[in-house]
């Protein structure tokens, strides 16, 4: 993405924005399984929400929706800031930070913040892929912050997937739209590399059964 001109570049969030308010709020939208979120809310706890970096414009968007507010990690690069102040204007605070450049203290940040009561979320494949292999910062947050994943993918029956590296998805003007939670996933306090491997693969594995299911999600047995 070449979006170098400066004026488009401080004007692309809120255009972004309008256009996400626009598209998103003409579709007919559903929740699903949100109750693992509220229900750990209720409990006290915080979450860690992850979803694919294709779907991650819808679920900016639901942002407000959550049981908390939510901190998030971005990368420290044009398309990353551009996210940042995108997710920002749903309310999110943001740390960058990536595997070169301050990742592991970014991450100590927003654990320290998810201890403090915030949701945390993370982009399971990160800013660069690959498409839909999970980066191990996704369960090394989760054993800092104490907290447990939720994976989350978006179903929706009317969308473009752009030839992109991380299949962006585009959705269409009034279509039907899901946000899908899975169930929560725990990573121990103690586990080492090793487990923290297996607990990556794991993971990995769960996201993309759940984006499976809603790349073929029945909206017409259910509404």
């Amino acid at each position: 993405m070449k979006l170098r001109h400066p004026v488009f570049r401080r004007l692309l969030p809120t255009l972004a924005k309008v256009w996400m308010d626009g598209v998103f709020g003409s579709c007919r939208q559903f929740t699903v399984n949100q109750e693992a979120e509220q229900n750990l809310a209720a409990q006290g706890r915080s979450v860690l929400l992850t979803c694919w970096h294709g779907q991650l414009a819808y679920t900016f968007y639901k942002f407000p929706s959550l049981a908390r507010p939510i901190v998030l990690l971005a990368s420290p690069s044009r398309d990353g800031d551009l996210i940042s102040r995108v997710a920002e204007g749903y309310g999110a605070q943001v740390f960058s930070g990536s595997r070169n450049k301050g990742g592991l203290a970014a991450l100590y940040k927003i654990a320290a913040v998810m201890q403090q009561g915030w949701h945390g979320g993370i982009i399971a494949d990160g800013s660069r892929g690959p498409c839909h292999h999970l980066k191990k910062g996704v369960v090394f947050l989760a054993r800092e912050s104490g907290a447990p994943v939720l994976p989350v993918a978006v179903a929706a029956d009317r969308k473009l997937v752009l030839n992109t590296w991380d299949r962006f998805e585009v959705i269409l003007p009034f279509s039907r739209v899901a946000l899908v939670f899975g169930e929560p996933f725990f990573v121990p306090p103690d586990a080492n590399l090793k487990a923290l491997e297996e607990g990556r693969r794991h993971l990995e594995a769960k996201l993309r059964d759940l984006y499976a299911f809603c790349q073929q999600y029945p909206f017409s047995m259910y509404y």
